[in-house]
Order: structure tokens, then sequence, then C-alpha cells
């Protein structure tokens, strides 16, 4: 049995020792698979073919040198896939042209193993994707440009890929037949003779088979047919490059002109109605998908002979998930535009929710999704007072009776007490027999309506909570006979201030359609939010209607489907790059980006507040203007991004900083502009200064402009923006600070213009000046004065204080993910002391990271505390980083589609495997206080005693820190005494402090022993610099008797003083024997630093008994131990056993072998007190 006793991992976690284990065990275990991308090293025929095209080559020598690529590559993947023999690896995919990768369905532990493979770069899972009109074509006046002074742009020519879940080519909309009866006929695994490809949709392929729903292993066949029970790709292509549906329900077969009567349709044209659709079908009938890649890979080569030339021009991606940059799929489409084609991607539909988008690459156009003019609505009455009589849009609920069965409701308008109904309303006696007015968020619609019906309610109108149109209220289920409205957020907010004074509405009845150009050009409220995750890089990039839009029906004959979203965003922006890229067809993919972004149309709310530019990008796609326009704007340095995109700023002081504009002129005269630079929010502190107010761009040359961006933190205005309502679902919002708007370049006959938008951190370097204080006082409450030193360019930094109960080293990782689940210190705070009322009892948890999240949801960062309330060793209650609208939509807080920018310590009681809200994250809404919750690696738990269900006149509890790679020992609490008290009772009895002012936290000597301290053994404070840069947000705190390390290098005076007669002989960094083991590990350890001889390792030989592993070691008594292992990433170790006391010089472990026949190492650390 090999074993090995690696320095390197001592020096990693300060005291440490390791063994392996590489022997196969027989014991059977059914073992989890994963799906994978395993990149090889070697570039794929892409990156030959773009760079051949850079200096020229012609289009024969690099269709032979791509050729010659893939033969090579496909011989180095032979003989990779012998090597996944060994790790029962299942071969997927293979790709050659926009990446060198092999997609393998293999055990999940054997993904290091894979990774150890000779020629493997890189092991990434395989992200999985969910699917995300006859009015808005019109609206977009893409109609103004299918005959355009005798010139007809239809798109003829150009070549769309719908990557989604298939088209129905028997519809009418695609040309078919629109017989029901044709598409029932047709069987989806073969291609019966005559049936496909069509005029229409003239090729394609199924990824999927109808049964893959990304669980499961996929059967592809040609026939890439769209099911009946999706759809998602019918009514998708039929927006993009439809025919139309006439009112007998035969496709349209006439030309298309700008004066085509849209009232003959069923079904209206799409927006490039020539042009030739590529059905790519990677969705079954239901499910989710990984098989977007080998989609593009497709459309980079659709006859696979390694000739690029019959790429096609714009494919559409409505797919997608929130919260992520899946970097493989990210350089796949990044590599299918260098080729030529435009990759056009759904936002999604998050809603306004910081960072929610879906984002593959900067390349990418990235659609978010607005309102056109032909929306309509019911409306509810308001018949007095005369200052608000009218009509107002509202809709009805799912659930609820049927006005048109019931006929009119008049009746007074009361708005109900509590305002969201979440609990018994205390306002029956008004509420009874009149109309209730309820306000949207935090419980579901059901409960809400339900109770004023209980109350004598006669009918219910909701308010919606957020910007934008009322939408349908739904329910898991449940029926309320009594019928209920929602009505807009504008609206509602008119009628609830008048509501004391008396307000009449009547429902029902005769009553007005509303709609049109009210609600145009408004952002749809699903339309997800900004910035790009991990890059901070603006997106989306602009905006098209995607809300209530009318298209085919997979199945349906010539029938339609009304559907909404960004995934019906992205088709109108598709069918607009066909129409730019008929009229320029030697425009590249970002040319025909920059002409969309450069004209798009500023888009604003209800109230005219225009959309922050994380929200709606450049504006709402204009494709008049795309197409005229002869000069185009962009980043000098990077062309794919049409703005000047500065990321996330940490701002310590005056801030500078330089970028460039290019100017580009497509035409023969050249073009003189004047340039202006439009805030969207104002912000005094933020300035973007221009080298020169006008430019002349030459004819058929460039330009640049040089830009200074300059930040004054005294002058910043941090807050939200006016499109933003400070709270989402009812509960309060955690914000990041923006700033944005728009550089116009301002044309006699024409502007062109991008955006610009960066993320502010105010941020400082507090801390304390001296890590050890001396406490001399022998009262039983002693005041601890912490001098702080340091600056902020904050106005009103804040830190917060915690009694210590855990702290660990850095681990080092350089992955920003990892290094933001390593632990770092944990402690906990009580506001006991502070309180009267023992109901508001509420305790309090600092944990601190070694890396940044950047939105703590619990699906990206898990961050759990273990409170055992019993004192029995075994966790009552879960305390869990997360969102409102994980918990009240559906209880699942993996859920990324129902998460929120409302961050609360989500409560699971595992009796009842129940999750409840406790209090806010950081404890103080950001409308009140910015306790800069996004972006950080610090944060703070709470929940109020009575939530954790304590038996009775029982405050004593012991917590622990715990997530996918490590977790601490148990400590004591006691909740009611706290041996630090660290509240502030000027910030609502929190823990947190005004950096400068933390005068008030004390030392309680009578609750020393309740939490294991002597009377002159202390805990240690935990300080958490919640507004400070990356490198000084811990600060900790030893409380003492007096100096015991006088040179605060962590090893105590004495200590020295016994072995070296000296304090100054060694320090943090020094080894005096020389046995690689630092003087501080040895300290630590309880070993002796005079001989290379006492270290902390496990003793030899070690034990393998059946399936048993015998671990030993020389202990120091009354020291903790932790036992780790690891399956061979030597970056990741899974805690077996915290918190072992030793009670001997010698202690032993048994762990379980369980090893699969791979190398297992093992270390031993020791956990400081």
């Amino acid at each position: 049995m090999p074993l090995r006793r690696d320095p390197q991992f001592i020096l990693i976690c300060c005291v440490a020792s390791l063994l392996s284990i590489a022997e196969l065990i027989g014991a059977e275990f059914q073992i989890q698979s994963v799906l994978v991308y395993v990149e090889l090293q070697g570039e794929p025929a892409v990156d030959v073919a773009v760079r051949l095209q850079e200096v020229g080559t012609s289009s024969h020598k690099i269709a032979r040198a791509t050729q010659k690529r893939i033969a090579k590559l496909e011989r180095q993947h032979q003989l990779f896939i012998k090597e996944l023999e060994q790790v029962q690896g299942k071969v997927e995919s293979q790709f050659f042209r926009l990446a060198n990768a092999v997609k393998v369905r293999l055990p999940v532990d054997q993904v290091e193993q894979v990774n150890q493979i000779e020629g493997v770069v890189d092991v990434t899972p395989v992200a999985q994707f969910h699917p995300l009109t006859s009015t808005s074509i019109p609206f977009i006046k893409a109609t103004d440009i299918w005959n355009r002074e005798g010139l007809s742009v239809t798109g003829k020519g150009v070549r769309i890929g719908i990557i989604d879940s298939g088209i129905d080519y028997t519809h009418a909309m695609f040309g078919g037949s629109g017989k029901e009866s044709d598409y029932e006929s047709n069987d989806p695994s073969i291609i019966e003779k005559g049936s496909f490809p069509t005029k229409k949709v003239v090729g394609g392929y199924d990824f999927a088979g109808d049964d893959y729903d990304g669980t499961k292993a996929p059967r592809p066949d040609r026939d890439p047919i769209d099911c009946a029970a999706n759809s998602h790709g019918s009514h998708v292509a039929g927006i993009a490059a439809g025919v139309g549906v006439l009112t007998n329900g035969k496709p349209y077969t006439s030309g298309y002109t700008k004066t085509l009567e849209m009232d003959k349709f069923m079904i209206g044209p799409g927006v490039a109605p020539e042009a030739q659709l590529y059905a790519l079908k990677v969705f079954g009938c239901a499910g989710t998908t990984g098989l977007s890649v080998d989609a593009m890979e497709w459309a980079s080569d659709p006859n696979g002979d390694g000739d690029f030339a019959d790429r096609l021009d714009v494919v559409n991606l409505s797919l997608g998930t929130s919260y992520t940059r899946p970097e493989f799929e990210g350089n796949a489409a990044s590599r299918l535009v260098k080729l030529g084609c435009a990759v056009v991607r759904a936002a999604g539909n998050n809603g306004n929710n910081f960072y929610s988008l879906m984002v593959f690459d900067d390349s990418e156009i990235t659609v978010a999704n607005s309102i056109d003019d032909g929306v309509e609505y019911g409306s509810i009455e308001v018949t007095s007072p005369a200052a608000l009589r009218g009509y107002y849009e509202a809709v009805e609920a799912g659930f609820t009776r049927k006005l048109e069965d019931i006929g009119e409701i008049k009746g007074k308008a009361v708005y109900v007490d509590p305002p969201q109904a979440c609990s018994t309303l205390k306002n029956n006696d008004e509420i009874e027999g009149n109309i209730a007015i309820i306000n949207r968020g935090i419980c579901f619609f059901f409960d809400k309506i339900q109770r004023a019906k209980d109350a004598g309610a006669r009918a219910v109108i909701v308010v919606n909570n957020e910007g934008g149109p009322p939408i349908p209220m739904g329910t898991s289920g449940g029926f309320v006979d009594i019928p209920a409205v929602m009505i807009t957020r504008r609206d509602g907010l008119k009628l609830i201030e008048q509501s004391r004074n008396g307000v009449s509405v009547k429902l029902g009845g005769d009553f007005t359609i509303l709609g049109g150009a009210e609600l145009s050009d408004q952002l749809a409220p699903s339309s997800s939010r900004g910035p790009v995750y991990e890059t901070h890089r603006l997106k989306p990039d602009l905006a098209a209607p995607g809300f209530n839009i009318q298209s085919a029906r997979a199945g349906g004959g010539s029938s339609s489907l009304l559907s909404a979203g960004t995934s019906m965003a992205a088709p109108h922006v598709v069918g607009v790059a066909a129409l730019l890229l008929e009229q320029h067809q030697d425009w590249t993919p970002n040319s025909i980006k920059a002409a969309m972004m450069n004209t798009a149309i500023q888009i604003r709310d209800e109230n005219n507040e225009p959309y922050p530019e994380s929200r709606a990008g450049a504006g709402r796609v204009n494709p008049q203007m795309a197409i005229e326009t002869s000069v185009i704007v962009f980043d000098d340095e990077h062309p794919e991004r049409v703005s000047l995109s500065f990321g996330l700023l940490e701002i310590t002081g005056s801030y500078s900083e330089d970028r460039k504009l290019t100017l580009k002129n497509f035409s023969s005269e050249p073009w003189d502009s004047t340039i202006v630079i439009s805030n969207t929010s104002i912000n005094k502190g933020i300035k973007i200064l221009p080298n020169k107010t006008t430019i002349t761009v030459p004819a058929l040359g460039q330009s640049t402009v040089d830009f200074k961006l300059l930040i004054n933190p005294s002058e910043v205005e941090l807050g939200f923006d006016a499109t933003t309502p400070p709270e989402v679902k009812g509960g309060p919002r955690h914000i990041v600070h923006e700033a944005s708007g728009q550089i116009w370049f301002r044309g006699e006959s024409k502007s062109v213009h991008v955006p610009f938008h960066m993320l502010i951190r105010l941020v400082g370097d507090h801390r304390i000046e001296e890590s050890q204080i001396s406490v001399t006082s022998s009262d039983d409450i002693v005041p601890l004065i912490l001098p702080v030193v340091g600056d902020s360019a904050h106005s009103s930094p804040l830190v917060s204080a915690f009694q210590l109960g855990y702290e660990s080293p850095s681990r080092g990782y350089e992955d920003r993910d990892r290094a933001s689940r390593d632990l770092i210190a944990i402690g906990a705070a009580s506001n006991a002391s502070e309180l009267d009322d023992a109901s508001e009892l509420t305790l309090y948890f600092g944990v601190a990271m070694d890396g940044s999240w950047i939105v703590p949801q619990s699906f990206l960062t898990d961050l759990k505390v273990d409170v055992d309330t019993d004192l029995d060793g075994e966790t009552d209650v879960e305390l869990i980083n997360g969102s409102s609208g994980d918990v009240l939509a559906s209880g699942d807080i993996t859920e990324r589609e129902l998460a929120d920018d409302s961050y609360y310590t989500l409560v699971r009681n595992l009796k009842s495997d129940e999750y409840k809200l406790g209090g806010l994250l950081n404890v103080l809404p950001s409308s009140k206080r910015d306790t800069s919750l996004l972006n950080n690696s610090v944060m703070v738990f709470s929940v109020k005693a009575s939530e954790l269900g304590l038996p009775v006149d029982n405050y004593s509890i012991q917590y622990r820190f715990r997530n996918i790679y490590e977790g601490t020992r148990w400590i004591p609490f006691h909740i009611d005494k706290p041996a630090l008290r660290t509240i502030n009772s000027k910030l609502g009895n929190t823990p947190f402090h005004e950096v400068n002012k933390m005068d008030l936290m004390r030392l309680d000597r009578d609750a020393l022993s309740t939490h294991g301290y002597s009377g002159t053994d202390f805990p240690k404070l935990l300080l958490l610099f919640h507004h400070n840069n990356f490198k000084d947000r811990v600060g900790i705190v030893k409380l003492d008797q007096g100096n015991l390390d006088s040179d605060d290098d962590g090893m105590l005076d004495q200590w020295e003083l016994n072995y070296f007669n000296s304090i100054a002989k060694v320090d943090r960094t020094t080894d005096y024997d020389g046995d690689n083991f630092p003087d501080i590990s040895e300290f630590i350890a309880g070993t002796n630093p005079l001989d290379d001889e006492s270290l902390l390792s496990f003793m030899f030989p070690v034990d393998v008994i059946g399936e048993k592993v015998l671990l030993r070691w020389k202990s120091i008594p009354n020291r903790r131990y932790r036992i780790e292992r690891s399956n061979g990433d030597l970056s990741r170790w899974k805690m077996l056993e915290s918190g072992v006391l030793a009670d001997s010089t010698r202690m032993s472990y048994i762990d379980s072998r369980i090893d699969n026949g791979l190398p297992v190492f093992y270390r031993l650390v020791v956990e400081e007190d």
C-alpha cells in the first residue's frame, strides 16, 4: 500500500498530514452519473479558419486546412475514447469545429480520473437549459422595409437556424398544408417521402428525440418536427420568418409590401418572411436540454464536410437558465460568431433581479422583452371620486368566479389590513359587502383572495407590485367563489391613496377594452435583468416585443398560440438581423449587432422614467433605422461589445479610466456629428467626458473618440433607479449600485448611440489597529475600546460584530466560486441584553468567506448554519442563505427561475422538512442602509429565537457552519446571555455599527462560564467590515488579561521563551528545526520546534482491515483535531470528523474503505480553540 507524506499540504492548511490509498475495494454501490464536456489539447477547426481568414487566405485553401484539422482531431478523439473505457465513460457527442471536446456521461467519482488523462485540458459539467404575432411586427415597423422605395427586403437568401424544440413544417405558417391530419400522421422518428425538407424549412436535425428530457441519453434522428406538447420552436420560428396564415387557414403566398393588410391574417407574417428556416431540435416533448452546443456545431457546417462556407447566417437561442454564464457554451458561441453567424439569445424571464439573465458570450445579441401596442386588456371602472373617474386595465384571475357569470358588481373599494393579506385581516367590518384592495406579494394569490372572501368581500382587486401590465393570477390548486382582478401598480397606488376618502368601483358588465399605446414600449415585468453573472459586463443588448405574441402552434394545422417571454422577443431580432443581412451581405455579425443597438429606441416605464441599461440595453430594436444607418459605433478594443461596459468598480478614492469608441462609415460621404452624453440616472459624482465635442468620420473610413470616466466618491449618490421599487414580492429588495446612460453621436439627419454601464462599490480599508486587546477591568460588564484606523470612500461604512466561534485559514483557491465557499470565520450575537420584549429576541450569525459571491443565492453559494436546540449533537434547525421567491412560490430553494432580489435567512425545520422566511440577510433593507450584500464575502444571518423551537426557558444552543466542502465542530452559545455583547441599539438592536462608532461592545464576565470560558480565558471578537476592499473585510480581536504576544507573531511569548530563550528568534515565516513544519504550526499543534522528528503526522504503518482504515497519530491532550479526506482532487477535502478531543497522547480514527480503486488522501488538522 503506497503511502505519502507531503509537506506542501501541511503548509496549505497550517497543520495537516496526508496519506494515499491506491487499492481496489470490492464493495459494490450505485454510482451517480454526470454529463460533462471533456476539452482536449489542440485548437478546434474554427480557430484555424478564422486565423487564415485574417491573413487573407483563399476560401479553397481554408476549406482544405479545416478538413485536414478535423481529420487530425478525429484521430485524437479515437485515442481518447479508448482511454475512457477504464472509467466507464459513455460518449454522447464529439466536437471538432466549435470546440475540441467530447461530451461524456460517466460516474461522478470518475471525473477526477478523466481530468488526469493525458491531453485533457478541462472537464466541465454540461449546462441544462429550458425553453424560455400579428401586432408586434407592424409595431416595430418591419413591414415598412419589406418594400422600401421599390427595394424589397424580406430576408431572401438568409438562412436562420432555430435551436429549440423543432418546427412543425406541416403548419400553414411555414407553407405546409395546414391540416392537423398531416401532422398526426407524421412519424417524428423518420422522414416520410416528400415530407421534409420543405420550401420554407429547408433543413435541420433532431439531436434529441421526443423522449429526451435532459436526464437521459438523446436518441437523435433526421426528422426535426416539433412536439404538439411543446410547440416552443414552432412559435419562435413563426415570429422570425413565418409566411403568415390567412383568415381562411391557408398559408400566404403573395408578395410582402409595407401596405400589406394585416387584418386579412389569422397569424401575421414573421419579421423576415422570405428567409429560409433550419429546425435544430434540441428539446424532447418535455424537460430540459444539454444539446445546444451540438446544434451550434451543426450550424457551423450543416453538410459536415469540414468546409464552413455553408454555415448558417443567424441562429436563435430562446433557451437558457438563470444566474450563470457557462464558459464552454460561451466559447462555442463566440467561435460561431467569428465564422460569420450572428447568434441571438433570449435574456430570460427572471424579472427585475440583478444578474438573473442568461448569457453565453459578449458577441451574442441578448434580447429583453418589451410590449407592443397591440396588447389588450379588460378593465374596471372607477365611478368616484371625480378625480379618479375612468377605466383601468385589469386581468381576471384564473381560479376565481368569472365576471361574465356574475354580471356587474358595484361597491366601495376597501384597502385591507394588513395590506398583503398574508395573515388574518383586521378590518373585516369595513370589508364586508365591499370590494377588497390587496397588495401583491409575500403569500399566494389563493390565500389572499380566500381571506378577503372569508371577511365578506364581494370581489377583490389585487395591485401589482411591479411596473408594467397586470398579470393573470394563478394557483397550484383550489377555487375561490368571488371574482378577482389584478391592476397595475401605478393605478393601484392611486386607488389606495384615495381609499380612505371613499372610492367607488364597478367590475364586470359592459367594460372597455384597454391597451395599445398606453402600454407600448414598456418592459414586460418578467424580462431578466443584467449585468452578466461573473463578468459584470452590460447585458441585455436591446429589447424587442415579446409580450402576448401570437404565432404558430405545433400540431394545430393553421391555428395559433399566444405566448409571452424573451423567447418571443429574440426571434424578432433574428428576423431584423436577416433583413439587415439581405441588405448588407458583406456585414459581419458585429456590424449587424451594432446597427441594431446604435439605432434602438429608448423605452420608459409607466411613469415615463427611462429603464436602466441593465434592463433594456440600448433600447427597443428599430428595423427601419437599423437598415438605413450608414454609420455604426462600437468599443474600440472589443468590437463585439457595442457599449462602454466598465464592469464592477471598487472605488477607494478619486478614480479615472480611459476608453475608446470607434465609428465606422459605410457611405461614400463623410459624416459629421456632435457628441452628447445622456445619463439614464443622473449621478453628479460620475462623469464620462469625450476628448472632443464633434467628430467627422471619413467616407468609407473609421474614426476613434477617447473617453475618460471620472468618479468622485464624495459626490456619488447610492440608491435605487427610478424604475425599480424598493420591494420585490412584498419583501425588501437588495441592490447593487449602478451608473448608466447613452453616448450619442448626433448628425444632421441621423444619430447613433451606444450605452455605457458600471457597477459601483465604494470601499475602504478600515481595521482594528491592534489584533489583541487587554481587558484589565475586573467589573462584571467591561466596555471594549476598539481603536479603528483606515479610511473609506463610502460615506457610512458599516461593521458587524460577533462572538467568534470558529476561524480557519485561507486555502488559497484562485477560483472565485470555490473561494466563496471557503470559510474564514463564523461568530454569533444576540440582542438579549437590549430587549424588554422576549418575543423580539433574535440570534445573529456572522459569516466570512475567502472569496466573494456575486449574489447570495443558495444554489450558487451554499452557506449553512446548523443549530442544535436540545444539545444532543444533531441538527434541529438549518439556516440557509436564499431569496423569498424560492420559499414563497414553491418551497424549493434550488429553483433558479423563482429566485429574486429579496434575500433572507431561510429557516428549515428538519422534523417537518419545511422552509420559512427568517430575518433579512444583513438584517437592514437597502432602502434604509446600504449593507453591500451582493459582491461581498461577509454576511449576517438573522433568526428570531421563537422560530428555532427552543425548549421552554432554555436558551443554550450549539451551532456549526457547513456547506458541500467543509464544516466546523459544534460551537456553544447562550442566546439569552452572550459573553460578548455586540448589539447596537442605535441601529435597530442589530450587530451593525458605524465603523467609527464601535463604542457599544462589552464583555460580560458572568456569561463566560456558559460558553465554556474561565475567568481569565475570553472569547475572541469577530468583526466584519461590509464596505472594505476584498483583502480587509475580516478582523479578529483577541481579548486577554495582559499582553501575552507582544511581537504579534501568533506565538505566545512564554512558549517562545521556553524553547528559544527569546521572542525574536522565530516568527510566522520561520521553521527553526527545518522539518517543513513552520514554527507557527508547531505552536498550534503542540509539537517541539527544536526536534525535526516531532511534528503532526499519521503513524505508520496504516492498517487496512476488511472495509475499514485505521488512522493513528500522536496527540496532545486537550487539543482538538479534524480528519479530512480527498478522493484525488487535493483542492477539495471532505470533513470526516471535527472537534476530536484528545484525552491521551495517542489517538485513532476508523474510516470506511470506499475508494473504488482510486487514490484516497487523508489529512489531519489541529483546530484552534
